[in-house]
């Protein structure tokens, strides 16, 4: 079960995937038929009978113009049935033939695009049937077309109801987070066909907090990404914080639609997915991932290749001494440790992930999310951008400070985004050195001490599942 605790300052607002295709012309065998694998099938409650079947050739020749009945008890007309298209995954096919097998019942389909690795011969008598273009026609169950139909059906029934966007709730004014809990009919997020991943992610991350509002209004080129950043904010988020407090389904129905136009992953559409996923998007597409970390006393590179960024921590913990139960600071800590790595910035939030496992193989029986995570220095490494020494050199202790005029003299080529929450700091050797010869100009410098002992996050957001539906 996967678990994401958000951890962020609520006083200010700033402390606190993908797949596509691949260019190629062959799209992949379809999962329901396999042509080295004939234990799988297209999926009906039948899937596992082709091992058991016998072939018949005398029914080849039978009439496609008298009404027959599929096994499920749907009554046809062949003739009717050809050259109508079907959708089976994410590719059409169109209907060429009826073909009785043996005891069973099979549509003869052409693909759109070429289907590798596959021969043409029927997966019931291993026989080829009809004459159907090379490398594109494949057979399968004649109730698994009619789920297909149905399904189809009920989708286009389910969208003749649908708000366009310019119809729906929209506040364009900025609104800080909610200061206290929606409560009643009618409010929150309405969720739409699967869509409770999302539903309950975006409320932890919008609703109680604006730690990630930056996200709603990162620059980006291209005009899908300005559309979808739109919708979320002035039809989702702005709306939830509004005196509407209710973001109606057909909101989440756009978002997921351009969201699998923006990603070239279909599947976000209309399946149950796991809110990482959704978060993955969301820093594949926006780049935004505040997230840094870094080996131990290892101080970046000129190109900063050797800092990782992620929107969030998937923690991990195998638990050696058996423990009953433990927190998240402490999985946290160990995960980090493991690896090891240390945080590269103090970040605007920590979106923390438990372990996965399942209900018997789980780590420990119980997870505490703790009120408060204390990033201190056995988490966080700073380096001074003038000689190199980290936190952790024991060879001198030393305090670290900020000067934001002596780092955009000295290191403009650092300048960072603003999701970006790198840590700019000099140890006070450096920063001595540099303030020594400025005279009457150091009045305009704003030295800070960075006190990282005492720099702490609070928890503003749990995530889980309650019995297979992901509650916020």
């Amino acid at each position: 079960m996967a678990t994401p605790w958000s951890y962020g300052d609520r006083g200010t607002a700033t402390s606190g995937a993908v797949s596509s295709s691949n260019g190629n012309t062959q799209s992949q065998l379809p999962s329901y038929y396999n042509a080295t694998d004939h234990t799988k099938n297209i999926p009906t409650g039948s899937s596992a009978d082709r091992s058991r079947i016998t072939t018949n050739d005398s029914n080849h020749g039978t009439s496609t113009t008298a009404t027959k009945q599929s096994e499920t008890g749907v009554k046809f007309n062949p003739s009717e049935m050809l050259e109508k298209v079907v959708r089976l995954g994410n590719s059409l096919y169109r209907i060429k033939a009826y073909i009785p097998c043996g005891n069973k019942q099979l549509f003869a389909l052409e693909s759109e695009k070429p289907l590798r690795g596959y021969d043409g011969v029927c997966p019931v008598c291993a026989k080829q049937h009809i004459l159907l273009a090379e490398s594109r026609g494949f057979y399968v169950a004649v109730d698994s077309v009619f789920q297909a139909l149905e399904q189809k059906k009920l989708e286009e029934e389910r969208l003749q109801g649908r708000k366009s966007i310019d119809r729906l709730d929209s506040v364009k004014e900025n609104l800080p987070p909610l200061k206290s809990p929606i409560l009643g009919q009618n409010k929150g997020i309405e969720g739409d066909s699967n869509s409770c991943y999302m539903d309950a992610t975006i409320f932890c991350m919008f609703a109680y907090s604006n730690v990630f509002d930056s996200l709603l209004n990162v620059k980006t080129e291209k005009k899908s990404l300005t559309q979808l950043q739109k919708l979320l904010r002035e039809n989702i988020v702005h709306v939830l914080r509004s005196n509407i407090g209710f973001v109606e389904r057909d909101a989440l129905y756009h978002l997921r639609t351009q969201l699998s136009e923006a990603t070239g992953d279909s599947s976000f559409k209309d399946v149950e997915k796991d809110p990482t996923e959704f978060l993955r998007a969301l820093e594949g597409l926006f780049n935004f991932a505040p997230l840094k970390t870094i080996a131990p006393d290892q101080p970046p590179n000129a190109t900063a290749s050797n800092i990782t960024t992620n929107i969030m921590w998937e923690m991990f913990d195998p638990n050696p001494h058996n423990m009953l139960s433990t927190n998240i600071a402490t999985i946290f800590l160990n995960s980090l440790s493991e690896i090891p790595a240390k945080l590269a910035t103090i970040p605007p939030f920590l979106i923390l992930v438990a372990p996965r496992h399942t209900r018997s193989q789980r780590s420990y029986r119980y997870i505490i999310p703790d009120r408060q995570i204390a990033l201190d220095n056995k988490i966080v490494q700073l380096v001074c951008l003038k000689c190199q020494l980290t936190n952790h050199n024991s060879d001198r202790a030393n305090d670290f400070y900020s000067c934001e005029s002596c780092f955009a003299r000295e290191s403009p080529s650092l300048i960072t985004p603003e999701t970006d929450a790198k840590i700019v700091c000099y140890c006070s050797t450096c920063l001595s050195n540099l303030h020594r010869d400025l005279g009457k100009e150091l009045i305009n410098h704003n030295a800070r001490r960075i006190p990282v002992e005492q720099h702490k996050l609070n928890l503003f957001a749990v995530l889980c599942i309650e019995v297979a539906h992901y509650v916020a």
